[in-house]
């Protein structure tokens, strides 16, 4: 090997020491809050979305946790809109958002927690004024916690809803015939 990659393994050994706790930490709050199946069949664009958002969390990639999971929820709302018939295309989140709670597709709690994520990670998504309220550094100083428990209490928030519309939305598929709707 190479004097300056054997320096960087080197480096990433002891740093995989220092986070191995955390991120097995990590693995354990995962495994209690999502739901494993056999076979899951859907579109490719949300189900990557489904599991990078466990693997940023694992790795301790907050924001990347919470944009993953939000667009999950993003995704899975619209879809399940889609299939009703009340919208057609791609409405904005927002909007997707207000007919979901209006059409009570989900329950009322999770579009309430959906819209304060969506808020939080707007943030990071779209350069708001420091002025704002949902911006990291205001909420650093109105909750007076460390912006890491802030960012990962976020991810983990948003990990779990996402399971939740995740659950919510599994059909079984007869192979003879489309997808079975859900019972609601």
């Amino acid at each position: 090997m190479t004097e300056p990659l054997t320096r960087i393994i080197n480096a990433l050994e002891e740093s995989d020491k220092l986070h191995r706790e955390a991120r097995a930490r990590r693995i354990l709050w995962v495994s209690e809050h999502k739901a494993s199946f056999p076979v899951i069949s859907g579109r490719p664009e949300t189900l990557k979305l489904l599991s990078e958002a466990e693997d940023t969390l694992i790795d301790g990639h907050f924001v990347a946790t919470l944009l993953l999971a939000m667009a999950f929820i993003e995704h899975t709302i619209i879809d399940e809109l889609q299939l009703l018939d009340p919208v057609k295309g791609s409405p904005r989140f927002g909007e997707a958002l207000k007919l979901a709670d209006k059409q009570k597709v989900f329950p009322p709690d999770w579009i309430k927690r959906a819209n304060t994520l969506s808020v939080r990670r707007n943030s990071y998504v779209h350069l708001k004024e420091t002025e704002n309220q949902h911006t990291l550094g205001n909420r650093v100083m109105n909750e007076s916690l460390h912006p890491n428990a802030l960012m990962e209490a976020d991810a983990k928030d948003a990990f779990d809803l996402m399971y939740n519309f995740f659950v919510a939305t599994l059909r079984e598929v007869n192979l003879d015939q489309h997808i079975t709707p859900r019972s609601t």
